[in-house]
């Protein structure tokens, strides 16, 4: 069967500080990923790009498109003037930057890129974080790459989305201060043109939330202040952060 779905993913190297995740166990966990057989786009930072390429240069190059690129070229960069209300309530504030937050606010526009591209010529398209194999409780990473495999027969109209929280609870938290776990954040996908028209909404949101809140959050957030005014866009299915982010996809 001939694959119908493109996987797009993205790495930015130096937007944040983990101790528990630097450049090279991204490297490690992206190198997996990049193994899979699915028609995949991936857009990478020039340090990530030289990487892949210099030191690991055996993925399959027939299934895997290589975009290198400039995070400064990301359209938040635009807006960080008006950032002065920037401060979220996390505990990891070297994790949580504000370039961290721009960085997975842009998964939208990078499926966007991706979509009106459309090197595979699919209909469908998913979204996976580079380093996602780190959530995965599996004794190996053929299992791993098995499953993301298995993605490229799945289609769907809408936005195809794991919720963690109950959609319909208005939890007690701050939208634009604390993490709001309605989504996760790892997978979303579907048909192209209703990707289009869920990243058009999330630039316009984006702008807004920074241009008159002074501020800007997870990319989760604002999926769910997409979601409350266009709930007919989104086909949700419930997962965790582990394996059933993509199992239930």
């Amino acid at each position: 069967m001939t694959s119908q779905v493109t996987l797009v993913s993205a790495f930015l190297s130096n937007v944040n500080e983990r101790d528990d995740r630097l450049l090279d166990k991204y490297y490690e966990l992206g190198k997996v990923l990049l193994k899979t057989t699915i028609n995949k786009i991936i857009f990478l930072d020039e340090i990530m790009y030289e990487l892949i390429n210099n030191k690991d240069n055996n993925y399959n190059k027939d299934t895997t498109l290589l975009i290198k690129i400039n995070k400064k070229d990301i359209y938040f960069y635009q807006y960080i003037d008006y950032l002065t209300y920037f401060d979220l309530n996390t505990q990891n504030k070297k994790k949580d930057t504000m370039e961290y937050i721009f960085t997975q606010c842009n998964k939208t526009e990078w499926v966007k890129e991706a979509i009106l591209l459309n090197y595979f010529n699919t209909e469908n398209f998913i979204w996976v974080d580079f380093g996602i194999r780190h959530i995965f409780k599996l004794s190996n990473n053929e299992e791993f790459i098995n499953k993301i495999n298995n993605l490229q027969y799945k289609v769907y109209d809408n936005i195809r989305i794991g919720n963690i929280w109950n959609l319909d609870i208005a939890y007690s938290i701050n939208i634009y201060k604390d993490i709001a776990w309605y989504f996760a954040g790892g997978v979303f996908g579907g048909n192209k043109n209703n990707l289009i028209k869920f990243s058009e909404l999330m630039r316009s949101k984006c702008i807004e939330i920074m241009t008159k809140k002074n501020t800007i959050m997870w990319e989760v957030n604002i999926w769910y202040l997409i979601y409350i005014e266009n709930r007919d866009l989104f086909d949700n299915y419930t997962c965790d952060h582990n394996n059933t982010l993509i199992d239930n996809y």
